[in-house]
């Protein structure tokens, strides 16, 4: 029960500083001088299209670098991961933290075979 509470905490935290991030990702080089909304991983993404990169940063990986701030991400902690549907395809919903220690919440699409 434990890291059920922190997750929503983290992910309440998060809610707010994504949609500040819809309007600072705006110009992905505000994005990456405020680092929280920057993705040291990916950078902009591996489009040079401006509006590309801002789906990336602003939508699709929102406030990316939260996960690097102590205590947000660690490796050990649990997920729950829920498919449905026809193999391989369906839909998947998962929520907790990845094997890498990086929170996860999200939802769609299977493509994974299993």
């Amino acid at each position: 029960m434990t890291y059920v509470l922190l997750f929503i905490v983290i992910q309440l935290v998060n809610i707010p500083l994504m949609v500040l991030g819809w309007f600072i990702c705006l110009s992905p080089a505000l994005a990456k001088a405020s680092w929280l909304w920057w993705n040291d991983e990916d950078g902009a993404g591996p489009s040079v299209k401006w509006w590309d990169q801002y789906i990336w940063l602003g939508w699709r990986n929102s406030v990316a670098n939260y996960k690097h701030v102590p205590g947000v991400s660690k490796v050990g902690r649990p997920a729950y991961r829920k498919t449905w549907g026809p193999k391989p395809g369906g839909f998947y919903f998962q929520a907790g933290w990845e094997p890498n220690g990086y929170p996860v919440l999200s939802g769609g699409r299977n493509v994974n075979p299993w």
